[in-house]
């Protein structure tokens, strides 16, 4: 104990703050000029490069003009000769691309275009036009916005000149401007645009509108083209979405009036995915969170969780899932069947031998299979066909029974959230349900859980999992998505009862049913289920860290927990873990800038940690006073924060861990440095002049 407290108490983890605990914009810049003088005067070449790297790209991330040229000139100048791995390399990369982020937030047109010409020699303008894109966004300005559309210059290989309108209308939903990208979709009435934003503008929920550049597209061009029948489908399917099947079914009319049967194949097909425009919950909620952690930052970064789907079906099939989505009953299931005669109309004329088709379906794997795909693909469009009439009422025969499978009922599920599908599982007849059980016992099983979950009835599927050896199988990561698809579509009051009834069938903990939590409102159970995270064991490698996540959501949450508190939520006492505790928890502190209760932590050591050995000591010392710099700045002191980093080494700039093998000691990306301070200062809106 007697050694590992004197070599903190060494040197005094107090810090002197600045006069007024803020550091002004003029007091960083002479700051950051010290920073650059004491480089000068270095002696060890490497560790004069990098604090002049970190001087020159602190210098562009600030709002002024101060040494501006001089600072991408000679950034670009060093960046050619570094080695692609470097901490040089990784600390002016990670650093300029912040720079441009920064410029960006804060409508800095002439920083972008400093960055674009002077350090990366583009004289394209790029980041010019995505900049003045921002800014009109920002502005909320639909004149502004329309113009700048119709300015855009089509890519050589966009049709109409389509794609570039196509992903900055996705742009504009993603960031929550889903109304100025309604508008504009609206007013882009150029004739060959009517494809791409007739599909937008069903997203956007502009229903009308999309039909009139659908009802144009059929008009202007061939009965057979593509692009009109493809927005009256996203129209039905969007109609179901809503539950609206007057809708759907006058859309289904429409559609299979307007063209002749023998031109519905199994291709093209159309998508059923989620897109930017009509998914209303913020994506890759887990990976913006562990970006807040500077440990996860220095150190492996795992891909985020965006759900890279190919969900897609031929016309007919989209619209008779549509039908059944929406409703079910007789008059769907009629509706369904005339669909169905339709395709076999066509098959027909197509020369499809259905029976043959069936026999290589049999076996999708065979060669003859292979050489005859385009008739296995007419066999499984009519399955899918059988199966939407399945979910409207009609009998499960053998055919039926053996198409079903665990992932079309969940991609069903998830593409229709006011489907009856989870009702017409949970009520099968007794034939059915005998006749599913033959085919696949534990596919029966299997869908009634998901069905008794879908539809809130926790004790229920409790039971059944319990009971039945066939559904204990499942893993419950499955289902959360569901729960999100129903939180999309605004049923609130079944998502609620769907994820509680989840929690009682899977209460371990998960990030996304934290954050479920959280959107429900239903903080007590998502901080039980955080406090499990903060008591986890570190995560190896660097990857997610639940640690991390648990403490810095229940501070979000208003959890006033200290340091020491969350320590104990931990088990055993091994040295190396403990320290590895103490790192992620000072993590989540420094996110929200506590640098007392740091400086607190670093004082009171926890008893696990009382006879670390001197090289150890240090090691942990250097961590802690480095999240305690982060967090001095992050609150506004960045004079306080750069005292204790100015004068590392290069080594000392990394995060270290107590501890021998692989991942211990000095071992992580540069990030205890001026640059990164100077940018979290300025991200957290300190630098305002």
């Amino acid at each position: 104990m007697t050694m590992t407290l004197a070599l903190f108490c060494a040197a005094p983890v107090g810090y002197a703050q600045s006069p007024t605990g803020r550091t002004t914009l003029s007091r960083a810049i002479e700051l950051i000029d010290a920073h650059l003088e004491k480089a000068q005067r270095g002696t060890d070449a490497d560790l004069k490069r990098r604090m002049q790297i970190e001087a020159y790209v602190a210098l562009l991330s600030l709002p002024s003009t101060h040494r501006q040229y001089e600072a991408a000139d000679w950034l670009r100048v060093t960046r050619e000769p570094l080695e692609p791995l470097s901490g040089d390399k990784e600390v002016l990369g990670t650093g300029i691309d912040e720079a441009m982020v920064l410029a960006d937030e804060r409508s800095d047109l002439q920083r972008v275009y400093l960055i674009d010409r002077q350090y990366y020699g583009s004289s394209s303008g790029r980041g010019v036009e995505r900049q003045y894109f921002w800014q009109v966004m920002r502005a909320n300005d639909p004149d502004a916005m329309t113009w700048l559309f119709q300015s855009m210059q089509p890519a050589m290989s966009e049709r109409g000149g389509a794609t570039h309108r196509d992903i900055a209308i996705n742009w504009l939903c993603q960031r929550g401007y889903r109304s100025l990208a309604r508008t504009v979709a609206i007013r882009l009435t150029e004739p060959e645009l009517d494809g791409v934003m007739g599909l937008k503008l069903a997203a956007l929920g502009a229903a009308a509108e999309a039909e009139q550049r659908a009802d144009r597209t059929m008009t202007r061009t061939t009965r057979g083209a593509p692009e009109g029948p493809e927005i009256l489908v996203r129209l039905a399917l969007m109609a179901s979405r809503r539950g609206d099947s007057g809708e759907v079914e006058r859309i289904v009319r429409k559609t299979i009036g307007a063209i002749e049967p023998r031109r519905f194949l199994p291709g093209p097909l159309v998508s059923k995915e989620y897109g930017d425009c009509d998914w209303n919950l913020a994506r890759n909620f887990a990976y913006r969170w562990q970006e807040r952690s500077v440990n996860w930052l220095t150190a492996y970064r795992p891909p985020d969780e965006h759900r890279d789907v190919s969900w897609s079906a031929s016309q007919l099939v989209v619209l008779a899932e549509s039908v059944a989505g929406a409703s079910a009953g007789p008059r769907s299931v009629e509706l369904i069947d005339r669909l169905i005669a339709i395709f076999d109309e066509s098959a027909r004329e197509n020369g499809i031998d259905m029976m043959n088709a069936a026999i290589l379906a049999g076996d999708p794997r065979s060669v003859l299979a292979s050489l005859n795909w385009g008739a296995v693909s007419w066999y499984g469009s009519r399955q899918s066909l059988m199966l939407a009439r399945a979910v409207a009422g009609g009998a499960i025969d053998d055919m039926v029974a053996r198409a079903l499978s665990l992932e079309w009922a969940m991609q069903f599920l998830a593409t229709y959230p006011q489907s009856g599908l989870a009702r017409r599982l949970i009520t099968l007849a007794e034939p059915e349900r005998l006749l599913i059980h033959r085919t696949n016992p534990r596919l029966a099983a299997t869908l009634q859980l998901i069905a008794l979950i879908v539809e809130g009835k926790g004790a229920e599927a409790h039971a059944l999992r319990a009971s039945d050896s066939a559904a204990a199988w499942l893993d419950g990561w499955r289902l959360t998505y569901l729960i999100e698809t129903l939180e999309n579509a605004g049923l609130r009051a079944q998502a609620v009862a769907a994820l509680d009834a989840y929690l009682m069938v899977f209460p371990e903990k998960d990030r996304a049913v934290v954050r479920l939590l959280m959107l429900q409102g239903q903080s007590d159970k998502a901080k039980a289920m955080l406090r499990e995270f903060a008591g986890s064991d570190v995560s190896p490698g660097g990857g997610f860290s639940e640690i991390f996540i648990g403490v810095m959501l229940l501070r979000e949450l208003g959890d006033v927990s200290d340091i020491a508190t969350f320590m104990r939520l931990g088990s055993g006492s091994d040295p190396r873990k403990a320290s590895e505790r103490l790192i992620e928890i000072v993590d989540a502190f420094a996110w929200d800038g506590a640098a007392p209760e740091i400086e607190t932590a670093m004082r009171q050591l926890p008893p696990e940690l009382a006879n670390l050995s001197p090289t150890d000591a240090a090691c942990l010392r250097d961590t802690l006073e480095g999240f305690l710099a982060v967090a001095l700045s992050r609150r506004g002191d960045l004079e306080a924060g750069i005292r204790l980093v100015a004068d590392r080494s290069l080594e000392q700039r990394k995060l270290c861990w107590p501890g021998e093998g692989s991942f211990k000691g000095y071992h992580s990306e540069p990030i205890f440095d001026v640059r990164y301070l100077v940018q979290e200062w300025a991200r957290r809106g300190h630098a305002a002049p």
